[in-house]
């Protein structure tokens, strides 16, 4: 009875080490962002979005604008130089311009002026075709 038990943890805990082996060979958790000289941008793919949608037009409360610059497998590209384009009455502060290993550009928005407003971003000369619409009250 105490061999049958043995063989059972014996092959549970092979069972083990293979699986685990298994997914860390996995290029999801290996592989970091592309290098801009690998991959193309695929605008179709990145994309923003803005958190919260909606602060006080006092010129202090800020939203943070994040972008997440991808190729066509989905993988974000390093090093893009991100730029907005938006109304002159909305301060953008950079907090990062430049894409980091998962792709990622960040941005705070502030203004004094009540009103809703379209932000896009685009890397290079190339937009994002999704935009994000803001509301200072």
């Amino acid at each position: 009875m105490k061999n049958k038990y043995l063989f059972i943890i014996a092959f549970l805990s092979l069972a083990l080490i293979a699986s685990l082996y298994l997914v860390l060979r996995t290029t999801i958790f290996v592989k970091k962002a592309a290098n801009t000289n690998q991959s193309t941008v695929a605008l179709e793919n990145s994309y923003l979005f803005v958190s919260p949608l909606q602060v006080k037009a006092d010129g202090k409360e800020k939203m943070r604008l994040t972008i997440f610059i991808l190729d066509g497998r989905g993988m974000g590209i390093a090093n893009q130089t991100v730029s907005l384009k938006t109304s002159s009455k909305i301060q953008v502060t950079s907090i990062q311009n430049q894409t980091d290993e998962s792709g990622k550009a960040v941005f705070d928005l502030t203004s004094a002026s009540a009103g809703q407003y379209n932000v896009s971003a685009q890397t290079g000369d190339a937009t994002i075709p999704q935009q994000v619409k803001v509301v200072f009250y």
